[in-house]
């Protein structure tokens, strides 16, 4: 069974009255409550503490907090008794917020404050009401508490009774609703059709597809608007709303959707464990067994998992089997992106691995160069939302062009051929590149690859220029990145 990884809870708060966010300037500390959309400014970590309260970490690494004065700021250096805060929630779904002075925080534009005793008939202020909008990437897997199993599309209806998430079945698009006064969330599966309370997918959302979502510690439920928990229901797990209290089957956690591809060699034959625990390229037909999750690590090693659970291990002769419960040394790689549309895989060992002509693969001093190129597609990314520095990639209006800086993204179609990546449009517009930047008005694809090198993110090259596509403030999207970093890399 695949044990799940929480994210941590990084949100913004959205003033209820005026719609604004929380934000931290770059300069001088400032806090205030302007911001126009959730950005990275806007952009807070919550951190529990051991007595039920929380902390909240600006983007900057500094800690809220109100002072003996009622003033707010945020240039605390670490937690401490002083930076926490209490979460009040209220019924309809926002959150109050007591500074450890026992003080709601409340106010509009700079003119914010904690100085308002919460004692017993004191409700919080109308500025003191926050919506919740989290701030981790929408493309998700959901993992129930409960049945500990993850939900996916079947037929036409989500189902949670999938014991690992594998391919983009499993892929969950956790879509905000920006234009709902109090915060509300919406589930789209893979196929584009949003999950209504009744556990019927429709085409466009609707309030019937609109859940307020609580948060468990590390996990979450989903309430709709006739006061029903989203449950996993019957054999199958049909997802649909249920019953009016939270229990262990109506709690979530949310996980990063780690990348899945399916590894191809040199002669065209797809990389299997169907055989056993062995590592082959000998196999023309893909199933399961043909698929692999590529785990990334922040310094950029790998480790490759099996729909069985099991990691690629190198032994000591050199041979290669999916037979490790978690990983360790043996089954760490690298990834060679040297060769454009190839790729090679390096052992711990310093060995490149090849495939012999039985179709074992091997990382040992031996091999023909040939034979230690690979293809790699992902599967589990039928369509990309795009986010980097400055906000989400998005289209510019009916110009054509693509943008770095959105506060929402568009999901674009993503196709592979023979290891080259292809971007378009819902309505089948191409990207292309010119001196400007980026463009999506294309009948053509142009050629991309993709270098996965960090824990979601990845590397986007323009082959014709051999270029990475790199972000700028103004929304710049342009082909002009040489190696890795904030501007371009890209979080998928």
């Amino acid at each position: 069974m695949s044990s799940p990884n929480a994210l941590e809870w990084t949100l913004g708060l959205k003033n209820r009255a005026t719609g604004k966010y929380l934000t931290q300037e770059a300069f001088g500390n400032a806090v205030n409550v302007n911001g126009g959309s959730l950005r990275q400014k806007q952009t807070w970590t919550l951190i529990s503490a051991e007595d039920g309260s929380v902390h909240l970490r600006s983007y900057l690494g500094k800690y809220l907090y109100g002072d003996n004065d009622g003033n707010v700021k945020c240039d605390a250096e670490s937690p401490s008794a002083d930076t926490q805060w209490t979460i009040q929630p209220q019924p309809d779904g926002t959150w109050a917020l007591i500074s450890a002075k026992n003080y709601y925080f409340h106010g509009t534009g700079t003119n914010i404050s904690a100085f308002l005793e919460a004692k017993e008939g004191v409700a919080a202020p109308g500025d003191g009401l926050w919506v919740v909008h989290l701030a981790m990437h929408p493309q998700i897997n959901l993992y129930n508490s409960m049945r500990k199993r993850y939900v996916h599309l079947s037929g036409d209806e989500l189902h949670c009774d999938e014991d690992i998430p594998w391919g983009d079945d499993a892929l969950l698009n956790l879509i905000f609703f920006d234009d709902h006064p109090d915060g509300r969330y919406g589930i789209q599966s893979c196929n584009g059709k949003f999950l209504e309370n009744s556990g019927r997918l429709v085409d466009q959302p609707n309030a019937n597809c609109q859940f307020l979502l609580g948060f468990h510690d590390n996990q979450v439920s989903f309430l709709d608007s006739d006061g029903k928990f989203l449950s996993c229901v019957g054999g199958s797990g049909v997802l649909k709303t249920n019953k009016q209290k939270v229990t262990k089957d109506e709690l979530f956690v949310i996980q990063d959707s780690q990348p899945q591809f399916i590894i191809t060699d040199n002669r065209g034959k797809f990389v299997s464990v169907r055989n056993g625990f062995e590592v082959k390229a000998d196999q023309r037909e893909v199933t399961d067994f043909e698929r692999f999750q590529m785990e990334i690590t922040s310094e950029g090693n790998v480790f490759l998992r099996s729909n069985k659970l099991k990691y690629w291990t190198v032994r000591p002769d050199g041979t290669i089997g999916a037979e490790s419960d978690s990983p360790n040394a043996d089954c760490t790689f690298t990834v060679d992106y040297s060769a454009g549309n190839r790729v090679r895989f390096i052992a711990q060992n310093g060995n490149p691995v090849y495939v012999k002509p039985s179709g074992a693969l091997m990382a040992n001093a031996g091999g023909d160069p040939e034979t230690t190129l690979f293809t790699l597609t992902i599967i589990n990314r039928p369509t990309l939302l795009l986010r980097g520095q400055y906000g989400f990639v998005a289209l510019k209006g009916a110009s054509g062009r693509v943008e770095c800086n959105r506060a929402t993204g568009n999901l674009f179609v993503l196709e592979n051929k023979d290891g080259f990546y292809h971007l378009k449009t819902q309505d089948g517009k191409y990207w292309g590149v010119d001196v400007d930047g980026v463009t999506a008005n294309s009948s053509a694809p142009t050629d991309f690859v993709f270098e996965f090198v960090r824990p979601t993110h990845a590397l986007i090259k323009h082959v014709e220029s051999g270029k990475y596509l790199q972000g700028q403030q103004n929304g710049g999207f342009k082909a002009e990145g040489t190696s890795a970093g904030v501007n371009t890399l890209w979080e998928y």
